[in-house]
């Protein structure tokens, strides 16, 4: 169910009957030369919706303007700072539970979320809320089962996998000349296992890892309906949780007043 096709009252109804809001996290950014520039939100968003429809749930509108500060160099990014998307995100999940939802869901498809997510989960513990937070990263390959399929030993940004799911999902946004000038340079350089903050731009200066000439719309709708499945098993597996209420009241009063509002 989409938030913005239903009417109030269906709203309220559906806050009743399944508790769960699902906020899909994307990204504005370039994915080589062949993939459009909204690719994790446009993939987030149906995997979201094709969930949804499996394990009921009441999907919101996708959160485009998110955090892709290393793939600045490359036309097209929009980046937010994490500050601002953490009280953003805040206050629209604040906005679910106000109408009805006690558990909400913030399911990303852009690996660089992880790092801004994690913080504001972890926040929660000092903004106590009336509501439980979730969060849900979707693995692009789906599962292990769906190695085989693989032709491309490294996989990650743009390459076999996410173009394969393009092609599947929407394959009139691919551009196949920009996928045939696609390369993945081999530049990694030995810093003793530290990161700098240039280390993801100089391994990927054209926003590509791995190669997208393997990509198929066949080997696409494969790891799309695994991220699906999973994606609804966890859904189905957050609206049965009771645990994380229970200590969560119980974290809340033994820690008593929280350092932020």
């Amino acid at each position: 169910m989409k938030w913005t096709e239903l009417t109030s009252h269906a709203l309220k109804t559906a806050a009743s009957e399944c508790g769960l809001a699902v906020l899909p996290i994307g990204s504005i950014e370039a994915h080589a030369a062949h993939l459009p520039l909204g690719n994790d939100t446009f993939k987030v968003e149906r995997t979201c919706l094709a969930a949804a429809d499996r394990e009921p749930a009441v999907v919101l509108p996708p959160l485009y303007y998110t955090d892709v500060t290393s793939m600045r160099a490359v036309t097209g990014a929009i980046t937010i700072r994490a500050e601002v998307l953490m009280d953003f995100t805040l206050d629209i999940c604040d906005e679910a539970a106000r109408n009805g939802f006690p558990k909400i869901l913030l399911v990303s498809g852009h690996g660089g979320n992880s790092a801004w997510l994690a913080l504001m989960r972890n926040r929660m513990l000092d903004r106590p809320r009336p509501y439980v937070l979730y969060t849900y990263y979707v693995q692009l390959l789906g599962g292990d089962q769906n190695k085989p399929l693989m032709e491309t030993g490294f996989d990650y940004h743009g390459g076999e996998v996410e173009t394969s799911i393009a092609l599947h999902l929407f394959p009139e946004l691919v551009d196949p000349e920009g996928r045939i000038a696609a390369t993945s340079p081999a530049v990694d350089p030995d810093l003793g296992g530290s990161l700098s903050p240039y280390t993801f731009p100089i391994r990927w200066p054209r926003a590509v890892s791995g190669s997208p000439f393997p990509a198929t719309a066949e080997k696409g709708r494969t790891f799309y309906e695994s991220n699906v499945e999973q994606l609804a098993t966890c859904m189905a597996k957050v609206k049965a949780d009771t645990e994380t209420a229970r200590f969560k009241a119980l974290f809340e009063q033994e820690c008593g007043s929280p350092r932020r509002p």
